[in-house]
């Protein structure tokens, strides 16, 4: 009979545990939060031209393909324009991503066994999604028209509140330079408010930091619609 004491080893109950710093822990972002404004006023800027671009590639690559579909090279442009739009909103969601500080989404590691020894025209056909390709023509042109929209919006409250906080320097420098008073005709005037220069000055540039304020939360605003349009969410690892 064997009366051998079997222990277990020291520190395998210590090993069995699962440290605190390893369990997955889900980031999550507050809602609200915004990027830097100058950050989202520059890319209001140039999202016009660069939609303008997406937008002509779009429309030349179908026009294209739909019209050599005959002579059968339409058929691979199709694909590859198709492929193109893929690209395109992807890149948008990861510059949304990028100003906003969300976290890409996780994306599972997968293996197509039917792409393995396919031909490259096979390969474009298993790679094609209708609704993803429907999807992301939609999403261009909304992006075209709500580019326009943007741009327009952001240069005028923009320029509101730029205009406002140096109208006094820039009464000045008229003034001095070329004697001409551009406060001559102003709200003050046109009220009959007897306040004096200094005092308009002020006001004005009161005025132009309440209009800086509230442009602000209207560039915060057009970010998140834009957000919502790309299909970008704040939860890690998760989609519209």
């Amino acid at each position: 009979m064997n009366d051998k004491l079997y222990t277990m080893p020291m520190g395998a109950l210590d090993s069995m545990h699962i440290p605190a710093e390893s369990q997955p822990q889900s980031k999550t972002r507050k809602r609200g939060a915004s990027p830097k404004t100058y950050r989202s006023i520059l890319y209001f800027l140039i999202s016009l031209p660069l939609t303008i671009v997406y937008f002509v590639f779009m429309v030349t690559g179908l026009t294209l393909s739909i019209a050599l579909t005959p002579i059968f090279i339409g058929i691979p442009l199709f694909f590859a324009v198709a492929k193109g739009l893929d690209y395109i909103v992807q890149f948008e969601q990861e510059l949304v991503r990028s100003l906003l500080d969300i976290p890409r989404p996780i994306e599972e590691a997968r293996s197509d066994m039917q792409l393995e020894g396919a031909g490259f025209l096979q390969r474009m056909k298993l790679g094609f999604h209708g609704a993803k390709f429907a999807r992301n023509v939609m999403l261009i042109m909304g992006r075209f028209v709500s580019s326009i929209i943007f741009f327009s919006i952001t240069v005028t409250v923009v320029a509101a509140a730029l205009g406002l906080i140096t109208l006094p320097v820039l009464h000045q420098i008229f003034l001095q330079t070329m004697d001409l008073n551009i406060l001559e005709n102003s709200v003050f005037a046109l009220f009959q408010i007897d306040w004096t220069l200094s005092q308009q000055y002020i006001s004005y540039v009161v005025a132009g930091f309440v209009v800086a304020l509230l442009a602000s939360w209207v560039i915060r605003m057009l970010m998140d619609v834009q957000r919502r349009m790309l299909f970008v969410s704040y939860e890690e690892g998760q989609q519209y």
